[in-house]
């Protein structure tokens, strides 16, 4: 059993089952023990920590029975609560309470505070069971990785609910304190190795925690400064001395001194080659007046694109400096005003602070005049609409000749009326790609991390979605644990519930957002019919999906939802593909999902209730007996893992007739596109589960006949002949003579395309002999078409032609009609086959004059087809071009 108390309590056993007590009184009782491991708490103190100090006459008594509830829930857990003298003792290995956990990796890291905190519960310093050294240890290389496992402990704050204040007033000081000791340190340790971004975020929410702790700002302003973010450096610091009642100290002193200097080019920065000279290429352009914009998802690197370009060439391309505001224009509290901005940039131009103007407009006049003739560059980071950003846009130059400012703007919009208004250049910036996603999770890393995995390497980079951001968040989790392999990681996220969390960051205000953070400060920018709309995909499991599907999610009409998908294409949370047809990367799909967990139940099975039915819809005409059309097999392409999930999702939902429906109608589209049968078969198997469920025997004899058609395919032809027999069994049950018919039709074919002649015969001979009957005489013609069609197959055309000739009689007597121009399709076949071929020639252009009059375009097409294919066979390749029809 573990207690954690590093955050609200929890007590588990070794599998992870909670089993905390639920009562106040004994969970502050476990508590006060658990932080006192193996050392005696007296009775009187135990009374004062649980009653917080008002404890009742009958308390003494009160107490015995929590402590036997607490023996009772410990007993047979490793821990032990037993009596000592006039006090209890809860007795254990230290490592069970995480607590002591954190204290031992804080000693083994060599960090103890400097003074001995106020000890735990009442606890004479010299006994305290973490005790206070008054030397630090000495910085080893193996200290990071210790802090990092000890921080990780941490799950809010210490005791958030162990029912007693009294406990927390005693006990939170000293693990706060030493927990702060233990932040900076892993500071330290970063910053000496060039890693001091990647504690950014966790130094910027506890700063804003203990904003008087100067040292902790410190290393905030020096892990900004080391990771490129000079001007959110500059910021902290002004405001942690903004703060203050007396001048900073010496650590907070230099370390302001040493920020606000150009970006720093970042050394974990790599690719963009092509990024990198498009912007030098388009300078020229915008130094007339024209912004950049570079635009791209949530952590796709925007900001990081800029700062390396500005640090490889900044001094020579902007002499007169450049300006930098983050703009916000996603944060959860709005974006930032204009007004604030300038007044900011009209300080950094030498503005005294109190004469700034105070209207809006005077200050973008002033600005725009301090600004006008410099070759300078101002960064606008982070924008939210083209209104936020006009006030703060460069005039342009007045004359060709003139030097003119340059602006450039990063977004997750796409700013079209930046673009329209301005005539601004576009630079989206899309993912990295496989090589330098890979590069750059080395180059965090390290060459020895990542070599010796080239296949988890790759993994997890398409698990982050090559997404710079989320690969520097799970770097920075590898690099944390390294005794994880990449592997390990990749595994992680590859959890569609869990894995998302671990890149999700902390989020804080200026620091690095986690990928979570980020996707969802964008979904909170959207209105409400279009967050609805992004909620509701999360339902949809596919990567890809059409405007059509959408509206069934949503119960919209097509032109509003293609409305609001535009909507989400213009934030990156979609990416139009084509048109009509939108792509979302797998992260974005996850956090989709995410907001659609929180959907009511109602509104959930609503919507999975539309989704199936818009497939049901687009399916309708698929059927396994008859040949998919290409538009059929292009749409399954695209869709099949979308389809198969909703097959799923219809099964576990307890809609059997859809589940085995969409899965029959998939089975012939799986048989003829070539799709993985590992997720054919999942297919065909929740099909046919669903069809037992809804106890339909015709729905049991179509899904085993697919069943056994997919064996045949993977060549396991035992397995697929029990199958089929158990087809037929239920098509016999259900009183379907056509049905059992069609289960024999399906598996011969299947046997045909697989090159197994001896198998296939015999079994269309017999459906031959099976159709001679008053009842069945309607199935004749095709069974003689398909026998004749693979006794040409197997060489053996003389047959093939006999079959054939009854087969064009039988049909010509049943008033011809598709029956009688598939039947001389068939001979013609068999006549190519025996060499006679002018007779062949004539089938095939009767074959194309009967297509005529059915009707029927598709099978028109396939009877000029088959006469140019043997137009072809006699070199006669002019005239089977001009016969040849699109199919």
């Amino acid at each position: 059993m573990h207690i954690d108390l590093l955050g609200p309590v929890v007590v588990r056993r070794e599998d992870g089952t909670a089993v905390t007590p639920s009562a106040p009184k004994r969970r502050a009782l476990l508590s006060a023990l658990a932080v006192r491991l193996n050392r005696t708490v007296a009775t009187e103190e135990l009374i004062e920590l649980v009653w917080e100090g008002s404890a009742p006459p009958t308390a003494r008594a009160a107490l015995q029975g929590h402590v036997a509830a607490v023996r009772q829930l410990l007993d047979g857990s490793g821990l032990e609560l037993g009596t000592r003298g006039s006090g209890y003792l809860l007795a254990g290995e230290p490592d069970r309470v995480d607590v002591l956990r954190f204290g031992r990796l804080c000693e083994q890291a060599g960090v103890l505070p400097p003074e001995p905190a106020a000890p735990l519960v009442g606890t004479p310093p010299e006994t305290a069971p973490m005790e206070a050294a008054p030397v630090e240890a000495a910085p080893s290389e193996d200290a990071p990785p210790l802090l990092r496992a000890a921080l990780d402990l941490w799950r809010g704050p210490a005791l958030a609910d162990c029912g007693s204040a009294l406990l927390r007033e005693r006990t939170l000081p000293y693990l706060t304190d030493l927990r702060l000791h233990a932040l900076e340190r892993l500071a330290d340790g970063l910053l000496r190795v060039g890693r001091g971004g990647e504690l950014a975020a966790e130094l910027a929410e506890a700063a804003d925690g203990h904003p008087a702790r100067q040292t902790l700002t410190a290393r905030l302003v020096r892990c900004l400064e080391q990771d490129g973010r000079s001007t959110e450096a500059r910021q902290r610091y002004e405001r942690a001395v903004a703060r203050l009642t007396r001048p900073p100290g010496p650590e907070l002193r230099r370390a302001g001194e040493q920020s606000g200097a150009r970006p720093a080019a970042d050394r974990r920065f790599v690719g963009r080659t092509g990024e990198l000279a498009r912007l030098e290429q388009v300078l020229p352009a915008a130094r007339d007046g024209r912004p950049i914009l570079v635009t791209g998802p949530a952590g796709v690197g925007k900001t990081s694109l800029v700062r390396q370009w500005t640090a490889r060439r900044g001094d020579a391309w902007f002499p007169d400096g450049i300006l930098h505001a983050e703009l916000r224009g996603f944060d959860p509290d709005g974006p930032r005003e204009p007004a604030e901005v300038l007044g900011e940039f009209l300080t950094a131009l030498g503005a005294a602070p109190d004469a700034l103007p105070r209207d809006p407009e005077d200050r973008a006049r002033r600005y725009r005049e301090l600004i006008g003739g410099r070759r300078m560059l101002v960064v606008l980071d982070d924008a939210a609409s083209y209104e936020q950003l006009a006030p703060l846009l460069p005039d342009p130059p007045a004359t060709d000749s003139e030097p003119a400012p340059v602006a450039i703007v990063t977004s997750r919009s796409r700013l079209r009326h930046l673009v329209v208004r301005t005539g601004g250049i576009p630079l989206p910036l899309g993912v990295l790609g496989p090589e330098e996603a890979a590069a750059l999770l080395a180059r965090i890393l390290g060459e020895d991390r990542t070599a010796g995995e080239p296949e988890a390497v790759a993994e997890l980079a398409e698990r982050c979605d090559r997404l710079p951001l989320a690969l520097r968040l799970a770097a920075a989790r590898l690099a944390a644990r390294p005794d994880w392999s990449v592997a390990d990681l990749a595994a992680e996220l590859a959890d569609e519930h869990t894995g998302p969390a671990a890149l999700s960051g902390t989020g804080t205000a200026g620091g690095p957002l986690g990928l979570t953070t980020a996707l969802d400060r964008t979904y909170r920018t959207l209105a409400p019919d279009a967050a609805r709309l992004f909620t509701l995909l999360g339902l949809h499991p596919g990567a890809e999906l059409d405007t059509a599907t959408a509206a069934a999610l949503a119960d919209l009409p097509p032109g509003a939802t293609r409305t609001l998908l535009t909507r989400l294409d213009a934030v990156h949370l979609l990416e139009e593909s084509g048109p009509g047809r939108y792509a979302r990367r797998e992260l974005v799909r996850r956090h989709a999902a995410a907001q659609a967990a929180e959907l009511t139940c109602d509104e959930r099975f609503l919507a999975l209730d539309r989704l199936i039915a818009h497939y049901l819809d687009v399916t309708a005409g698929w059927t396994a007996g008859g040949a998919a059309t290409v538009g059929a097999g292009a749409w399954f392409r695209r869709e099949e893992s979308a389809l198969r999930a909703v097959v799923l999702c219809a099964e576990q939902q307890g809609r059997p007739t859809a589940a085995w429906q969409l899965a029959h109608r998939a089975c012939r589209l799986y048989e003829t596109t070539g799709h993985d049968r590992t997720h054919w078969r999942a297919v065909v198997e929740a099909g046919l589960r669903a069809a037992h469920t809804d106890r339909d025997e015709a729905a049991v004899a179509r899904l085993a006949t697919d069943l056994a058609v997919l064996h045949v395919d993977r060549a396991a032809h035992r397995t697929a002949a029990d199958t089929l027999e158990r087809a037929v069994a239920a098509a016999d049950r259900a009183g379907d003579a056509a049905l059992r018919h069609h289960c024999r039709s399906r598996v011969a074919a299947a046997l045909l395309r697989a090159g197994r002649y001896e198998r296939a015969v015999p079994m269309l001979g017999d459906l031959v002999a099976a159709a001679r009957t008053p009842a069945t005489d309607h199935l004749l013609v095709r069974a003689l078409t398909d026998l004749a069609d693979a006794l040409v197959l197997a060489d053996d055309p003389g047959p093939a032609l006999r079959h054939a000739d009854e087969a064009v009689r039988a049909a010509t007597a049943r008033s011809g009609g598709a029956e009688a121009v598939l039947a001389t399709h068939s001979r013609a076949r068999a006549l190519h086959a025996l060499g006679r071929r002018d007779a062949a020639l004539s089938s095939a252009r009767l074959a194309v004059a009967l297509g005529r009059t059915v009707g029927d375009p598709a099978l028109e097409a396939r009877s000029h087809n088959l006469l140019a294919d043997l137009l072809d066979a006699l070199g006669r390749t002019v005239e089977g071009a001009a016969a040849r029809r699109p199919a």
